[in-house]
């Protein structure tokens, strides 16, 4: 999804546009290396498995062990670029909503010390309280059929935050298993080697949702400009 254009009579600041411009074209890279990282990881052991069944039984298997190898090394590059996808897919969604909340709202710009902060990876519970502003309050623009959909995202992906905070008190090692000290924690903070990425299952739903923000703050300005908000558009 392109970045749209902000027009200079738009309520927004040159920073807010720019923090949501960097973070917006970041996150979609990130979301396609991604992709590429986890398939990747699935050819490497794809072949690993084709190796071991024609080397089965014999006493040279260099070709599967070195696949074997090739698929860690492709497991760590996943993991890495999946840790920072979830950096700033996770901030764009605080900051997109943050953005679009204020302005929904009519009240004045984010400062530069907060726009700022917000570009940062949010703290767990940071990202929860932004996932749970309905629908129904920042897409008022749009048409009822459409913020349905979104709001079953929305909640969709508040859910699997929680499991997060879940799976993460379990992993030990130095984890706090205090549900408090979670959701204050970033989840790039609990990410521990020799278990699953806490973003997994998490993190692709993530990327999508943090990909809507900019769109919807210039459609909904738009929308405000031509008159035609909810309670002007024809039914």
């Amino acid at each position: 999804m392109d970045f749209p254009v902000f027009t200079d009579a738009a309520p927004l600041t040159a920073l807010e546009v720019e923090a949501l411009r960097s973070l917006h074209v970041t996150s979609q890279d990130l979301r396609h290396e991604y992709e590429s990282a986890l398939a990747l990881t699935g050819r490497c052991y794809r072949l690993e498995e084709n190796a071991q069944v024609y080397t089965q039984g014999r006493a040279l298997t260099h070709h599967p062990d070195a696949l074997h190898r090739l698929g860690r090394l492709a497991d760590r590059y996943e993991r890495g670029v999946g840790l920072l996808a979830w950096r700033y897919a996770s901030a764009a969604v605080v900051l997109g909503t943050s953005i679009l909340d204020r302005v929904v709202g009519g009240r004045p710009a984010l400062t530069a010390a907060v726009v700022t902060e917000l570009c940062e990876e949010p703290a767990l519970g940071q990202l929860r309280d932004a996932l749970s502003i309905p629908c129904s309050d920042l897409l008022i623009a749009r048409e009822s059929s459409f913020r349905d959909r979104h709001e079953e995202d929305r909640r969709e992906l508040l859910r699997s935050v929680e499991g997060v905070i879940e799976c993460a008190a379990e992993l030990g090692d130095g984890v706090p298993t205090e549900a408090s000290a979670l959701w204050a924690g970033r989840l790039t903070d609990f990410d521990r080697l020799g278990t699953d990425p806490l973003y997994e299952g998490v993190l692709e739903r993530l990327l999508r949702f943090a990909d809507q923000f900019p769109n919807e703050i210039s459609w909904y300005l738009k929308r405000s400009r031509a008159g035609a908000l909810p309670h002007q558009i024809p039914t």
